[in-house]
């Protein structure tokens, strides 16, 4: 594939499948609104893989999907994502982090992916901006408006005052500890934070080890969204869904394309909200064989009858 494409796909598309997550599982307006299901008893309960003081307990109402599977719908608090300046609340949420807290940890790898890549001093600052201008590029990538690209970088480098420039490039290693601790949140988002590298911009430019170190990418994607799905993440269940139809990241497969779709569309349903993919699944349909619709039908059953179905994230 071309890795062009494969980047602007893995983080346009992920960031696509959150902000439409957000959208219909997250927004305050919907919050508040009670799910009507045929069968349900609301109560609340710990998260089940991690518990951390910085999110507040899940909502859990227990419903029927349309397939007759009994199904736990639970919709997760909003973890805090810090917001500039970075400085104060870096002093804060380090040391968290160092005691094991998996929030933190998580927050501060958000936290320190905002600064990787801003001058750890104006002189190094200065040395930046004059070379984008020079170049017209940075960090490997073309640069169409270096005015624009010093205006970005001086912000950036006064919202990153007070985080060490030695951290900045930690943000990985914080993000996988919160991840592997199970922290749901991390296992999506950590391929959304690429390690910082020599990535190619176009195919011609790609070497080996580019594409290698890409292939690799795609790989810990996998792993880490394989991880979230288990854990119950309707999110996790839309990027399969997606991967698998497009044929990008995995291998084109209509059977499990639909079966994620399929089994998501039916969370909705479960949950009142609008189901989102009757034309994708009329298309994946005609392009299936009766044994393969049966395949795919029992595997929906599958991914529905996993005892942590379904984890809406805000």
């Amino acid at each position: 594939m071309n890795p062009l494409r494969w980047l602007a796909l893995l983080l346009a598309g992920f960031l696509v499948l959150l902000l439409a997550a957000w959208y219909w599982f997250g927004r305050p307006d919907r919050a508040q609104t009670a799910v009507s299901a045929p069968v349900s008893a609301v109560h609340t309960e710990a998260p089940a893989r991690v518990a951390t003081a910085a999110q507040a307990p899940s909502a859990v109402q227990e419903v029927r999907s349309a397939s007759g599977v009994m199904i736990r719908l639970k919709r997760r608090s909003r973890l805090i994502v810090p917001a500039p300046p970075y400085g104060p609340a870096y002093a804060l949420l380090e040391p968290a982090a160092l005691a094991g807290d998996t929030a933190a940890q998580y927050r501060l790898g958000l936290l320190l992916y905002e600064c990787r890549d801003v001058p750890g001093d104006a002189a190094a600052l200065a040395q930046t901006i004059e070379h984008t201008y020079e170049t017209r590029r940075r960090g490997g990538w073309d640069v169409d408006d270096p005015a624009g690209e010093e205006q970005s970088l001086r912000r950036r480098y006064a919202e990153c005052d007070g985080v060490p420039p030695s951290q900045r490039g930690l943000y990985r290693d914080w993000l996988r500890q919160a991840a592997d601790s199970g922290l749901l949140e991390a296992e999506l988002d950590l391929p959304l934070h690429l390690p910082q590298g020599d990535y190619c911009q176009y195919l011609s430019e790609c070497s080996p080890e580019q594409r290698a170190t890409q292939e690799a990418l795609d790989r810990e994607a996998v792993d880490y969204l394989g991880r979230a799905r288990d854990g119950g993440s309707a999110t996790a269940l839309w990027t399969f869904g997606t991967w698998y139809a497009e044929g990008d990241v995995l291998p084109q497969n209509n059977i499990e394309a639909y079966a994620s779709y399929n089994a998501l569309d039916q969370v909705f349903a479960a949950a009142g909200e609008q189901q989102r993919f009757a034309a994708i699944l009329a298309d994946l349909t005609s392009r299936m064989r009766p044994a393969d619709l049966d395949q795919a039908q029992a595997r929906t059953q599958e991914l529905l009858s996993n005892p942590n179905c379904c984890v809406l994230e805000p």
